[in-house]
This record gives structure tokens, C-alpha cells and sequence, in this order.
């Protein structure tokens, strides 16, 4: 089992090996007492007892003590940075990333004070060619956010447009921000957004997967909408074009349940291609202001437990469902559908977290109660019963 003291050293080695992957190293923590055991064994247990492929399997047990000293640099540059490593199995680790994606990053790198758990996340993307609609509607909506969730966390990729305009939003509106980076702490990107980073992580925060030995890559900003669509509690597009990037960061959005949302515009308008898109589909709800947001948050009960600090709660609905017994259902099902009867209709990310049960998990059930003729899907991607 992962133990930081002993294993962090060689849990960061394991990550400059080529074919091994974060659900890798989460397995070998698993199966071994320590990973300090995984660099003493012989290519051949490699591959039979780690389940390792050739080539990874060659490169840990001929140039094992090489991976550790650059893990033992990668330490060392972290700290002159002022950036903390966080694994999977510390608590300030976003919960969030574990509960939607089995291949969560091992390892985040956080510089900044905000907290990443226990508190509405609102992730707003778009495009870097931002018309007026579009930047007016971002300071408005955060405006108006701060004003019913004060506490929430405004999340972006820091990027040109719509993200560095949802980060200075938030600052302007006394709300705290993250940034989830495509690139290492040593090339931020845009450069001329570096001058943005002290205010973000004196009132948020900079977040990347990527170490300081990784090379700025384009596809990396690509998996970094993974983070930005999975640590959310809702995700905002306000404009894209049809292949814009944040039509990825809406994919995942949609893969994981997560609630999405997406400001509607003018058909003849390049930016609004790929909202109009994800409206059309199904996939987005249709935003107008912070309080079609309001909705959504306001429905979802695992924030309860959280501080009172004019974060919005409401009552419980009341039951109108068919009797359990009359549909003949057990366990996991009954309790989704008693669920949904009191709280309405609400989405997978919502109901998972109500339960305590993976996303994945609910996804499959509901799919079996949806044949059943038990619950449908709407068109904004919420479960009701039927």
C-alpha cells in the first residue's frame, strides 16, 4: 500500500517509464508493500508479477537507479518552486478525478491556496477567438455567480479568450480560481499570461499533470481538458467553433456526467458552431444567465455537508413515484429510483455522488432501468423517473 514517506521517490521514478501509466503505478502500489520492491525485481517478475510489457519491463531493471535520479530532480525541482507533487492518495487530491476516471493522473503538480474538494467547481471554456457576446456573457455570469455561490471555485484552462477572461472575472468578483495548464511549471503558456499567475494562485491556484522534465506538446492541452472537464461540478462553454478544443473539454464533460452547459448564438457566427452543436444534440443545456446554473446546482444534494457560506441548499421534493415494491426492485436500482423521485430529475454525476457509487456504475444501471421502462433520459442528459 502507498505509503509517501517510502514510496513517493520511486512512485515518481515509475512515471519517466515509458508504458507505465498512473492506473499502472496505482495497481503496483496495490499489489506490493512498498514500490521500493518493484526496482529489485528481475526483468522476467517484471513482466509476470507487474504485468509489465517488454520494453518497460528492460528499462527498470537495466536503468532503474537513472530513473530515480531524475525523480530525485524532479523532487528537487518542485520544491525550489514552491510546487507541491500531490498523488492520488493524498487527501488534498481532487476527489473528484478518482471517483470519474480510472486513469485519474498519478500526480498532480498545485501551486496556489485554494481548496479542491468539498466545495462547488464551475469549469468555463471557449474559444480563444472570444467575440464581445461572448466576453460580456462570461463577466456577467461570473458576476452573478459570486453573488449566489461565493465559495464556488471558478475553473479554465488559462488560455486566450474565454479562459483568461473567466480567470480575471473571478479575481474582479473576489472568487477564487484555478488553472489547470497544459504545460509544465517552467513553460507557462501563453507567456504574456504569466503576468496573471501571482493573483490566480494567491486567490486559487495553477494545477498540471505534466512534470518539469515534459516537453510542451499540443495534444497536451487536449488531455488537459480531461482535468477540466472531471474535477467540475458543471461545465460552461460560452462559444466554440465545431472543432474547436472545447468541444474535447464538452466531450468529456458528457462521457463523465457531468452536468454541461452551453451559451446558444447566432447562427452565422463562427464561435457559436459548436455550442448551437451540443444544444442540438442534447448533449448541453441551453444557458442564458447564472441562474440556469443555479438550477443545476442548487438540485444537487452533496453539497449539504458543505459550510453555509451563502451556498444555496432547497428542500427535498416530494415523493412521486409508483411504490418500490410494485417495481419489483432491489439494492442500487431501488435506491436511484427512490432517489430520483424525491430530488427530480438529475444527472449520472449527481445521483453517483448521492449513492456513493462510481459514475460508471450508475451509468449501467440507469441504462438497465431506462429498457426496463423505470426512468428515461431528457433531452439535457438528466434521469427521471418515468
Amino acid at each position: 500500500m502507498w505509503n509517501a514517506k517510502k514510496d513517493f521517490l520511486y512512485g515518481m521514478a515509475l512515471t519517466f517509464v515509458h508504458g507505465v501509466g498512473s492506473a499502472k503505478i496505482n495497481y503496483l502500489t496495490l499489489k506490493f508493500n512498498s514500490l521500493e520492491d518493484v526496482f529489485s525485481l528481475s526483468q522476467k517478475d517484471l513482466m509476470e508479477q507487474c504485468r509489465l510489457n517488454e520494453s518497460a519491463a528492460v528499462a527498470i531493471a537495466n536503468n532503474g537507479a537513472a530513473f530515480l535520479r531524475l525523480a530525485e530532480r524532479e523532487l528537487e525541482l518542485a520544491e525550489n518552486n514552491g510546487v507541491r507533487i500531490l498523488s492520488l492518495y493524498d487527501e488534498e487530491y481532487p476527489s473528484s478525478l478518482v471517483n470519474r476516471r480510472t486513469d485519474a493522473p498519478f500526480f498532480l503538480y498545485y501551486k496556489g491556496t485554494a481548496s479542491l474538494n468539498k466545495r462547488i467547481i464551475i469549469s468555463i471554456v471557449g474559444t480563444r477567438n472570444m467575440s464581445h457576446y461572448g466576453k460580456e456573457f462570461t463577466q456577467s455570469f461570473v458576476a452573478d455567480i459570486a453573488k449566489m455561490y461565493p465559495d464556488a471555485l471558478i475553473v479554465s484552462g488559462l488560455a486566450r479568450g474565454v479562459d483568461i477572461t473567466a480567470h480575471c472575472a473571478a479575481l474582479e468578483n473576489g472568487m477564487q480560481t484555478l488553472a489547470v495548464m497544459g504545460t509544465n511549471f517552467s513553460s507557462i503558456y501563453p507567456a504574456e499570461h504569466r503576468r496573471y499567475t501571482r493573483d490566480i494562485m494567491e486567490s486559487g491556484g495553477l494545477m498540471t499533470q505534466y512534470s518539469f522534465h515534459t516537453a510542451t506538446d499540443n495534444k497536451n492541452f487536449v488531455d488537459r481538458n480531461r482535468i477540466i472537464a472531471a474535477i467540475a461540478d458543471v461545465v460552461i462553454v460560452v462559444e466554440s467553433k465545431g472543432n474547436g478544443g472545447s468541444m474535447y473539454t464538452a466531450d468529456w464533460s458528457h462521457r463523465y456526467g457531468v452536468p454541461l452547459c452551453a451559451l446558444p448564438g447566432d447562427y452565422t457566427r463562427l464561435q457559436s458552431e459548436g455550442c448551437n452543436a451540443l444544444i442540438r444534440s442534447g448533449k448541453a443545456r441551453l444557458i442564458t444567465s447564472a441562474a440556469d446554473v443555479d438550477e443545476i446546482l442548487s438540485g444537487n444534494n452533496s453539497f449539504r455537508d458543505l459550510p453555509n457560506h451563502g451556498i444555496k441548499t432547497i428542500a427535498p421534493k416530494t415523493p412521486q413515484t409508483p411504490s418500490m415494491p410494485d417495481l419489483n426492485l432491489d439494492g442500487d436500482k431501488k435506491l436511484i429510483v427512490e432517489f430520483l423521485a424525491s430530488a427530480g430529475a438529475s444527472h449520472k454525476d449527481i445521483i453517483a455522488r448521492h449513492l456513493g457509487k462510481p459514475i460508471a456504475e450508475i451509468a449501467d444501471m440507469l441504462f438497465d432501468l431506462e429498457m426496463d421502462g423505470v426512468v428515461r433520459e431528457t433531452m439535457g442528459g438528466e434521469y427521471e423517473v418515468e
